[in-house]
């Protein structure tokens, strides 16, 4: 579905029927012609019962595990507390490892009228339940880990497929359009009607989401935290030796801007259509400007700032560069996370605060009285 490995339906499993229904139409032929000695009424009523046995077995045992996935909801899909979250409360490496796949089923399954985009920056720093008014508890952060601007048009489609979202907000940062080496990415069929159905029949009925189904396939979190049911991740800070080691992959993934991916921008801006759209850069802390300088591409950012500028207001969206908003609150990746910053790349939710109030969007009291004036 996402590039992750695809769900294997189990219907596939149940393919008993169309190997044997040659050799039934074989046998009736050969009783007709006479070059059989049983009956011809007979070896067909046989094959019938035989084939009509097995195709109840087949639904019953389809049924059997739908319900099991279901009511189990690794992807957390169907329930607002299925049973993994109850043993777990909200830790899954599950959707740790899935993120792609889980967050673009749930942007299916939720209802919502704002939906946030974007990668792991976005379910790091923007959470949907600091918003107030009438769009509380409204809101789902759509954020993918890692996901790269080839990707934005796909997931555009998705929240465009949605009847009642009335406002996106787009936050983008420039990894998405300089690397190009990530692992899996988004099937694009997910762009139309029938690649969804697939994907969610998929969730559903498959041996991947089956054996997904019990407790100890969601323990054991790749990363300290938890999720919510509105995609954000609520993680710990990091010590000092995590945030070192995340200092040190970004300057081993750092790359050149690819402006040949703005393309996609304009994919995913021109499927929002007749929505509110808002597009951002997101914060970027001192420390990884560090990594930009010593790599010598600080040219390469200010001309990819310049480039979403344009095409942003080419498009007539709202556009707000935020990537200077960092500064205001600095970083070391040598001491561990501060009350604004988890590492290098990942803001916290006071900085999530000042954006989403930025944008105009209604703020909680006790979400504005939690950031610190600077």
């Amino acid at each position: 579905m996402n590039g992750e490995p695809p769900h294997r339906p189990l219907l596939n499993r149940c393919s008993l029927i169309s190997i044997l229904w040659p050799a039934v139409v074989g046998n009736k032929a050969a009783a007709l012609d006479g070059s059989a000695g049983v009956p011809a009424n007979s070896n067909a009523s046989r094959w019938r019962g035989f084939l009509a046995l097995t195709a109840v077995t087949c639904i019953t045992l389809l049924g059997i595990t739908a319900g099991w996935v279901v009511w189990f909801d690794v992807y957390w899909l169907f329930r607002a507390e299925p049973p993994w979250f109850i043993a777990t409360q909200g830790a899954s490496k599950v959707l740790d490892r899935q993120t792609r796949r889980a967050k673009t089923l749930q942007a299916l399954t939720r209802e919502y009228r704002v939906a946030f985009i974007g990668s792991s920056t976005t379910y790091h720093g923007l959470d949907p339940d600091d918003l107030d008014g009438s769009i509380a508890g409204h809101a789902f952060n759509i954020g993918i880990s890692a996901v790269i601007a080839e990707e934005l048009g796909t997931v555009a489609a998705l929240v465009a497929s949605r009847p009642g979202v009335e406002r996106v907000l787009i936050g983008l940062d420039y990894y998405m359009f300089s690397r190009n080496d990530v692992p899996v990415r988004l099937d694009t069929s997910l762009a139309h009607p029938s690649g969804r159905w697939r994907a969610l029949f998929g969730s559903v009925v498959s041996s991947d989401a089956l054996r997904a189904s019990r407790v100890a396939s969601v323990t054991g979190a790749v990363s300290p935290g938890r999720w919510k049911r509105n995609g954000f991740r609520v993680t710990p800070p990091l010590s000092a030796e995590e945030t070192r080691d995340h200092d040190a992959v970004r300057r081993r993934t750092i790359a050149g801007y690819r402006p040949e991916t703005l393309t996609h921008l304009d994919l995913a801006l021109t499927r929002l259509k007749g929505r509110r759209v808002d597009v951002y850069i997101t914060p970027v802390s001192d420390a990884q400007r560090r990594v930009l300088s010593d790599a010598g591409l600080l040219d390469d950012f200010a001309h990819w700032r310049r480039d979403i500028s344009m095409r942003a207001t080419a498009q007539g969206v709202r556009f707000v560069d935020f990537a200077d908003l960092g500064m205001q609150h600095p970083f070391d990746a040598q001491q561990g996370s501060t009350a604004y910053w988890l590492d290098n790349l990942h803001f916290t939710p006071l900085l999530g605060i000042i954006i989403l109030e930025q944008l105009e969007l209604p703020i909680r009291h006790h979400a504005k009285a939690a950031v610190q004036t600077p």
